[in-house]
């Protein structure tokens, strides 16, 4: 997989960076359909952390973008963006090879019955 991280502003700190590709590989070992990703962290007014991310995952390209008042905090709003639609990526792709959505069973329910002799 291929991770590239910019900062518009600064230059990326070792901890943010830790931070991001660790993301990064945790969803691919969840879903393990990306290719490569593109993250890119902006400073605006300076007191909001801009933080968008683009990544390919197999037959899609994947855009989020989150804001925060903290960078980390920022990066974890991503997160579950991006994580939200990696997981419906690959529910389409598990559905669309012929089987039809999961159904969910209602349990039985066994009822005790005394018999009367």
């Amino acid at each position: 997989m291929n991770i590239n991280i910019t900062n518009r502003n600064d230059k990326v700190s070792p901890a943010v960076r830790e931070k991001i590709e660790g993301w990064l590989e945790e969803s691919q070992k969840r879903y393990n359909i990306i290719t490569s990703a593109q993250v890119t962290i902006e400073k605006s007014n300076g007191k909001e952390e801009i933080v968008e991310a683009t990544v390919h995952a197999t037959g899609k390209d994947l855009f989020a973008k989150a804001s925060a008042e903290n960078l980390f905090a920022a990066l974890d709003s991503l997160a579950h963006k991006m994580d939200k639609q990696l997981a419906k990526i690959r529910d389409i792709q598990t559905n669309k090879k012929g089987s039809g959505k999961p159904v969910a069973q209602e349990p039985e329910v066994e009822l005790d019955e005394e018999l009367e002799d």
